[in-house]
Formats: structure tokens, C-alpha cells, sequence
């Protein structure tokens, strides 16, 4: 299926007179490293600029500083929680505390978004999880869990998401998404300036929002699920054309992507109305 904007329309919500921080979702975040820490701020950003009532961080204490720093909206104690995104810098291959980290985010049991070096763990994630490798990830899992190599990428997906029963984000110049039934999602080709550092966390913190805000609609319904993962795919591939937009068709960086993702929000949300 080709991702269109109809999809936004459909997934997208304004806040109702009667909600508050929680009705609105709450997405935690296990992501950032020492070495990484800015994927941590990144992904927060991506989700904050989505739409989510609450982000939780939890991640070292160094890097929960920096993010309260740059967003102190950010709770940093656990709690409630709708949604989880996990691995964002967290390199592979795991050390032992960062393998606690992601199991940590595993026992939510909530629907999770497995990001970089949490891919590895893929085969103790949750119900109603989202896997967001590149290509060279894609085939370090693929060999992990089936033991072989990928001659397809989008075949590879196909079956990994089949075998482990979960949503694969192949990401791309052209991104495709893939469930565990076979049905498949394809997004418009993505300006190339998105292939830059930070992007894929940005795009991980957007999923965690949705999934979050989105969480009644995915019980027993996979369909829902790839759905609304490629809106968020496509909310990320619009903010980086009008992060672009705005510097004349050139470069642009992850910040900025985040910083447009509200933008596109709203004026979808004014459209329909």
C-alpha cells in the first residue's frame, strides 16, 4: 500500500476539552548512552513535537541532565506509561548494563519501539513492538534470528517481522513497513538530506508518541499498528522537507526535522478540521 497524507488525517488528533497529560499518552524513553547522548535529546524532541501528554526518561544520569536541561517538561522518574522507545543510541554490541536497560524497558510490557543497539534483543521484545532497522542492521538481525543472510531487503523484512511477530521499519531513501501478516506499506521517496546523523532517533521518538497516543487502537489489531507506523514515518519524511523547505532546498539537521514535525501537525489537523 502507498502511504499518502490521508493517513495523517486519520491518525493524527487534536486534544479534546476533557483530556489531560495521561488520556494524551505517556511514552518512556530508555535511549542515550555517554558516548550518545544526544540521541536521547533527539528522539525526546521528535516525540514532544508530536503531540504525546507525558515523556518519561530514564537513561544515565548524565544524560538525564541534558535532557532535563533542554526539555523540562521531561519527567525523570517511572510511572504510567502507554508506549516505550528503547536502544537510541545504545551501540552494538550491547554491554551488560545496557542489556539490563533494554529488558528494563521489555518488562513494560507496552507496545515498544526497538531502536540501534536494542535490535539485538529483538527476541525477547513485547506484544504490538516496532523494529526500526537500516539495511546493515536489518541483516545482523536477520542472521541473529534465522541464521542466514539477506538477499532482499524488503524480503529479509518480511520474513524477520513474520518470524518474530512484530512491525519492521526498513528504513531508506524509500522506507517500507511490514507486519507479521505480510501486509506491507510503502513511503514516498524521502529527500536526501535526511540521511544524516540523528534523523533515525528524531523518527524513533515520533513512533513512541504515536504509539502511545494511538495505544486503544492496537489491541488484536496488527493492521492498526503498521498503520500508524507509517504515518509517523511520513510525519518524519514531510518535517524533513519543510526543515529543507526553509533553508532553500539544502542541508538540514535532526533538530531541525524535530522542530518542523509540529508544524506539520498542525496544519493537518487545520485541514481537517
Amino acid at each position: 500500500m502507498s502511504v499518502t497524507e490521508d493517513y495523517l488525517s486519520r491518525w493524527l488528533t487534536m486534544p479534546a476539552d476533557e483530556d489531560h497529560k495521561y488520556s494524551r499518552g505517556v511514552v518512556e524513553f530508555h535511549t542515550g548512552s555517554r558516548a550518545y547522548p544526544g540521541a536521547a535529546l533527539l528522539g525526546v524532541r521528535g516525540a514532544l513535537r508530536t503531540g504525546v501528554g507525558m515523556v518519561r526518561y530514564l537513561g544515565p544520569p548524565s544524560v538525564a541532565s541534558l535532557v532535563v536541561q533542554a526539555h523540562p517538561e521531561v519527567v525523570l522518574q517511572p510511572g504510567r506509561v502507554d508506549a516505550v522507545v528503547v536502544g537510541s543510541g545504545m551501540a552494538a554490541p550491547l554491554r551488560s548494563q545496557a542489556t539490563m536497560r533494554v529488558g528494563e524497558a521489555f518488562s513494560r510490557g507496552v507496545p515498544t519501539v526497538l531502536d540501534a543497539g536494542a535490535l539485538d534483543m529483538a527476541q525477547q521484545c513485547p506484544p504490538h513492538s516496532v523494529l526500526t532497522p537500516h539495511a546493515r542492521e536489518l541483516a545482523r538481525v536477520h542472521h541473529r534470528v534465522l541464521g542466514s543472510e539477506v538477499s532482499n531487503q524488503l524480503d529479509g523484512a518480511k520474513r524477520l517481522a513474520r518470524e518474530l511477530g512484530v512491525t519492521i521499519v526498513l528504513k531508506g531513501s524509500i522506507t517500507h513497513v511490514v507486519n507479521e501478516r505480510g501486509h506491507h506499506w510503502q513511503l514516498p521517496l524521502a529527500t536526501p538530506w535526511l540521511a544524516t546523523a540523528g534523523t533515525g532517533d528524531v523518527l524513533a521518538g515520533i513512533f513512541g508518541a504515536l504509539l502511545a497516543v494511538s495505544r486503544d487502537h492496537l489491541d488484536g489489531s496488527p493492521e492498526n499498528l503498521g498503520e500508524i507506523v507509517a504515518t509517523g514515518a511520513l510525519l518524519h519524511a514531510l518535517a524533513a522537507q519543510a526543515a529543507s523547505r526553509a533553508r532553500g532546498g539544502g542541508p538540514l539537521t535532526a533538530r531541525d526535522v524535530a522542530d518542523q514535525v509540529a508544524l506539520i501537525v498542525g496544519e493537518t489537523l487545520a485541514t481537517k478540521g
